[in-house]
């Protein structure tokens, strides 16, 4: 059996969602008393959600490589793996820069790169990245108070 782009969704969601659930327990615990919520509460939904979707991912793959449709193999082109590998790139600098810049410059920029990377109009990307930056910072810094890195705006108190 051939490995298609399915299996590969399927193991990288699973892996995602391994490394989600092997960091969430040296997270803090929730209330006294109450030990489902808490800072892992939401990742671990997540993750548990990810397995799901990745087991189907692997069995949607092994139904279509049985079926054998003639779709072209992963990787499917220079493009894709390059794409791949700037996202990679990206995440490890939104990663390495979040805590030193803060939340807004960082969320704002890697956004605005990553839409860029995967084929999106400059505009359109600029117009979403600020729209989800702060629906973001709306959810996770005002809704669910997680404190979120000022970073070198910190002198605005946000």
């Amino acid at each position: 059996m051939k490995i298609n782009r399915e299996h590969v969704v399927g193991l990288v969601c699973l892996a995602v969602a391994a490394a989600v659930l092997l960091i969430t327990p040296g997270f803090p615990e929730g209330q006294e008393g109450v030990h489902l919520t808490g800072p892992a509460f939401f990742p671990n939904i997540m993750a548990y959600l990810l397995i799901l979707l990745g087991t189907a991912q692997i069995l949607a793959g092994i139904r279509k490589a049985r079926v054998g449709n003639g779709e072209p193999k992963f990787p499917a082109s220079r493009t894709s793996a390059l794409r791949l590998a700037g996202f990679f790139v990206l995440t490890a600098g939104f990663v390495a820069l979040f805590n030193p810049l803060g939340f807004f410059p960082t969320t704002l920029v890697f956004l605005f790169l990553l839409m860029l990377l995967f084929g999106m109009p400059a505009a359109k990307s600029a117009l979403f990245s600020a729209l989800y930056t702060v629906v973001i910072y709306l959810l996770f810094g005002q809704l669910f108070t997680i404190g979120l890195p000022a970073g070198i705006l910190g002198f605005l108190g946000i």
